[in-house]
């Protein structure tokens, strides 16, 4: 089966919503698909994944740049020009436009970039949104298929990390746009899910949900830390994430553990004895060396984090902070799972579980219901 995957942020960047395409590819490369992969170039605003494997085993197919954007926000830039122009700039651009600084690059896509002409299933994943526009695009010119899936992170309307000046009811008509051109609608969340059939109702039959696959297993062996290491490693901006409740609690608890956080945020958290802060980057020695991952939920919104799944292909014990809407309808999906650690967002419970943790190790293995091949059968099959 060939298949067209469609991602208009850099297969070699390292977020979230590229570690979920990464690993849709590798199942799909597990049931024996031909993978084309259709992404933008890797430019100064993005973190380098250095630990992708996916690359050399499917057909790499890359756009043009976005040079205007890319000169204001890349690092050689931030260091030449005055860092507020560049606030101001960016601030502006993601005021203004719905859609992220790849839709000039989505404008100019033309059919000819691609070898082939004909696919059986083109798949296109956001974020960004501009993925499922360049779907759109390449069809109306003249691409075949048999199916098109729009394969969604983030709504549109409902996204609580969208910055721009309009109404939710201009950006649901856009929405609608582009989700009555798909053949299938798979979102990552259940709730979002259920949102989505609320608010597009006349669409509502070819809309499913599904997990995140993980990309694949990883069997640490034990640490040999000679205090307990606790690791968060994801975005902690104040407005989707709280994290001060975890910092706190791994204050008062200076004594028996230690605490790595990395992220991007907006807030500053000082570094303590047992406490060290560190930039968006690769985690794998981190992880590997930690006693205990943590992933906290939402302040808001329907979305669960992904790193909540890519977690899950590990034998590590994971430990989620349940926080924002639906805590019990999400407790009681986490639980499904019979692989997750839950506890309230709150320095008590975070002190009480994590020394529960502690005091009683438990084995973990890898979460099959997540293996990759598993998750792409049935997104290719929905």
């Amino acid at each position: 089966m060939r298949i067209l995957l469609i991602k208009m942020s850099p297969i070699d960047g390292l977020n979230s919503s590229t570690l979920r395409t990464i690993a849709l590819a590798n199942g799909l490369i597990k049931l024996g698909c031909d993978v084309h992969y259709l992404t933008v170039p890797m430019s100064g605003c993005h973190v380098l994944n250095e630990s992708n494997n996916v690359i050399g085993k499917i057909k790499l197919i890359r756009t043009s740049h976005n040079n205007i954007y890319e000169s204001l926000t890349s690092n050689s830039r931030r260091h030449s020009l005055n860092k507020v122009i560049v606030t101001i700039s960016r601030f502006i651009y993601h005021k203004f436009f719905i859609y992220d600084y790849t839709y000039k690059i989505v404008k100019n896509i033309n059919i000819n970039i691609l070898n082939e002409k004909k696919y059986d299933i083109i798949i296109s994943s956001s974020d960004p949104k501009t993925s499922h526009i360049v779907a759109k695009k390449l069809l109306d010119q003249g691409i075949e298929c048999n199916k098109w899936i729009q394969y969604w992170g983030d709504p549109l309307a409902n996204d609580i990390t969208n910055k721009t000046i309009y109404p939710k009811w201009i950006l649901k008509f856009f929405e609608s746009k582009l989700l009555k051109s798909a053949d299938k609608i798979v979102y990552v969340s259940p709730f979002t899910y259920k949102q989505q059939v609320r608010d597009f109702s006349n669409i509502a039959n070819n809309m499913m949900w599904l997990p995140i696959p993980y990309i694949e297993k990883k069997n640490y062996a034990k640490t040999s830390n000679i205090v307990f290491t606790i690791g968060y490693y994801g975005a902690y901006k104040s407005k989707v994430r709280n994290i001060l409740p975890l910092y706190q609690a791994c204050k008062k608890m200076s004594n028996i553990i230690h605490l790595d956080i990395v992220g991007d945020s907006d807030i500053i958290l000082e570094e303590t004895d047992n406490i060290k802060i560190y930039p968006r980057g690769n985690i794998d020695n981190l992880e590997k060396n930690t006693d205990l991952l943590v992933c906290m939920l939402n302040s808001s919104g329907t979305q669960i984090p992904g790193k909540i799944y890519h977690y899950a292909a590990t034998n590590k014990p994971i430990l989620i902070l349940l926080d924002g809407d639906n805590i019990e309808e999400m407790k009681k999906y986490l639980d499904s799972f019979n692989r997750y650690i839950v506890c309230l967002n709150s320095e008590e419970e975070i002190i009480t579980t994590i020394n529960e943790i502690i005091k009683n190790p438990k084995e973990y293995y890898p979460c099959d219901v997540l293996e990759p091949s598993n998750i792409a059968n049935r997104i290719i099959n929905s």
